[in-house]
């Protein structure tokens, strides 16, 4: 390495790659210029400069950066004094540049946000929250300590073996490349815990009302985006806790994991081990300048390759389609409509929520021979059927829906996001409700068989994306055109929840009820929670554009009464039907018992009637004719 006139220049013999640093008077900015031919082809043809990036390359391999330059090791005369030196390579040009953490031998590592997480980080804006929360309706009747103090005090107990909560955004200047997560130094849990009251009398009506306000507020960034509320005032004495979390923390399945975590199965029971995966995660240090410009660079060239690849994977699957055998021919996309709920979106939120029979659906799903998903988009279906009919606005296209499905595999522990979307029928075309749920199963079935072939979707290609490419294009996209990229004029999603009841700080919690995003353009996010015998549904809207929402609950409550009637009547059929195929068998058997017992009755007759014969006419004496005059009498009269 050569250090002339406060420039520092490098080249690789191989010419695989070449670099160029220019330091100013201060040290403190560089313009870099690079070409890469045997990696980078893209970057070469163009000749592009990019001012404060870096990509490092070891022979021509743009798989890792090997390591990190700190501003503060370059001095105005542009020396490098304090930096350390890796295996150089023979022909004089070091391997790669260290920065050691306070151990020895310990090489600085960052941690990056993955692709799965750039809409949940890109897509969020003054009226779009990217944050999740939990509402749960806690019974305090058994547990005379609870109050807002030991609340805190169990919780933080749970919560201090979960590093994740101790992690921060460390942000990329103008979205170029994904945050990184990294300790948060002045991480206080005071910042996270408040507590609020419910106006009188402290009805349902009141609670949304209060869960709607808390959610609608922007998680601190500078902070771990977390908060944990517990709300005061309930009817009957009781208490509610909601707890908010950015959705780039984890997916629902991991907050269900999570939600475990915090929780017991006992009201006194002590916390219990928490998952290696969990509590050996460990957040990055903060990335220097040069790393954090050398990772951006290496991501911003990767796109149009990462792009192209987006659009095969998602478009050859249906092109391929048809040529599949044994399956129909493919078909064009279905057309989104667009309805009373599919508009611009503020930053004020509503809530409702309410519970249905987990039995109840598990007897329509066994009625009809469908999944427990199935059936709830049925209910959702038929839900916003009768809504929108109410009102004389219902598309004469079937409306559709986005649902979430998980990629997580059985060992996978990690709270993370795992996840990928795509977008069904909720057949509101279809009056008839059996023939209703048979259409959203049967293409239920064929999105998730598309996903589990590797299909790919819109989401997929946005995931590839820079954050500054994504905030752009949710921000110029109209309403109309997020329902046609998306497909969807809604999303409904369904966690399993746990199958016992559960406890916090020795309270029993009665309901969980979800609140989710609303996506621009799409006034509506059904999320279900299955816990103990009920299935627990919150519903966010933007109230502007849903109107009596409560009435959207009860929705589901009536159409979960009428497929229970349906259902009940498909059982009785199959017992009749069932009934009348067992007596046909049953009739079957009689006949032929019968015949042999008819065959073995004659041959006990035969020999039994000859003997009952009466004897010819004799003149006998008088002693035999008293016993035989009756008979006698008998022959008299017949003649």
């Amino acid at each position: 390495m050569a250090v002339r006139s406060g420039t520092v220049s490098a080249t690789d013999s191989n010419r695989s790659a070449r670099l160029k640093v220019s330091l100013d008077a201060m040290g403190l900015q560089c313009s870099l210029s690079f070409c890469v031919r045997a990696a980078l082809p893209a970057v070469a043809a163009t000749g592009a400069t990019i001012p404060g990036q870096m990509w490092s390359a070891d022979r021509g391999n743009a798989t890792a950066f090997h390591g990190s330059i700190d501003a503060n090791h370059y001095p105005a005369r542009g020396r490098c004094s304090r930096l350390e030196r890796g295996v150089d390579d023979p022909r004089g040009l070091p391997k790669g540049f260290v920065r050691r953490t306070k151990k020895a031998g310990v090489m600085a590592t960052v941690r990056q946000l993955g692709k799965e997480d750039i809409l949940f980080v890109a897509g969020e804006t003054d009226t779009v929250y990217h944050h999740t929360a939990g509402l749960v309706i806690l019974d305090t009747s058994h547990c005379p300590r609870f109050s807002f103090e030991y609340l805190r005090k169990k919780v933080i107990e749970r919560i201090s073996a979960v590093p994740h909560f101790r992690w921060k955004l460390h942000e990329v200047p103008m979205g170029l490349d994904l945050p990184y997560w990294v300790e948060d130094e002045n991480f206080r849990y005071e910042n996270h815990f408040r507590r609020i009251a419910v106006p009188a009398p402290g009805d349902r009506q009141a609670l949304s009302e209060v869960v709607a306000y808390l959610y609608s507020r922007h998680l601190d960034r500078s902070k771990p985006l977390w908060e944990f509320w517990l709300i005061e005032g309930l009817a009957g004495g009781k208490y509610a806790i909601l707890q908010k979390l950015h959705h780039c923390m984890m997916d629902g399945q991991g907050a269900s994991k999570l939600g475990e975590l915090l929780c017991d199965f006992e009201p006194r029971a002590r916390p219990r081990p928490v998952d290696a995966a969990i509590s050996g995660a460990r957040a990055g240090e903060v990335p220097n300048w040069l790393r954090r410009s050398a990772l951006a660079t290496l991501h911003l060239a990767g796109f149009p390759g990462a792009m192209t690849r987006g659009i095969l994977d998602m478009v050859g699957p249906r092109l391929l389609e048809p040529l599949r055998r044994g399956e129909r021919r493919g078909r064009d996309r279905p057309e989104t409509p667009v309805t009373c709920f599919n508009g611009a979106i503020g930053s004020d939120r509503g809530f409702v929520f309410g519970s249905l029979s987990l039995d109840d659906i598990k007897k329509v799903r066994k009625a009809f021979d469908v999944s427990v998903n199935d059936v709830l988009l049925a209910l959702v279906s038929s839900a916003l059927r009768h809504y929108l009919l109410t009102r004389d606005e219902l598309p004469p296209l079937a409306l559709r829906t986005g649902i979430p499905i998980s990629l997580r595999t059985d060992e996978d522990a990690e709270i993370s996001n795992r996840v990928t979307q795509v977008s069904v029928t909720l057949a509101t075309d279809v009056a008839d409700p059996v023939a209703r749920l048979r259409a959203i199963s049967e293409e239920c079935a064929e999105a998730k068989a598309l996903v589990h072939r590797g299909g790919k979707g819109f989401i997929e290609l946005i995931q590839v994306m820079p954050p500054l490419m994504v905030t752009a294009m949710m921000s110029a996209a109209t309403p109309e055109q997020t329902c046609q990229m998306l497909g969807s004029n809604l999303i409904v999603s369904n966690v399993h929840g746990s199958d016992k009841p559960m406890y916090v700080a020795g309270a029993r919690m009665e309901t969980m009820y979800p609140m989710s995003i609303i996506t621009p353009g799409m006034g509506l996010n059904f999320t279900c929670v299955s816990y103990c015998a009920q299935v627990d549904v919150g519903l966010t809207i933007e109230p502007q554009l849903v109107p009596d929402p409560w009435e959207i609950i009860d929705g589901l409550s009536s159409a979960l009464r009428d497929y229970l009637r349906l259902a009940a009547g498909t059982k009785r059929r199959a017992n009749s039907a069932g009934g009348r195929r067992a007596g046909a068998k049953a009739r079957t058997r009689t006949k032929a018992k019968p015949k042999a017992k008819t065959k073995a009755t004659p041959k006990a007759k035969t020999k039994v009637k000859p003997k009952a014969r009466p004897a010819p006419r004799k003149k006998t004496p008088a002693t035999r004719t008293a016993a035989t005059g009756q008979r006698s009498g008998v022959g008299r009269k017949s003649s």
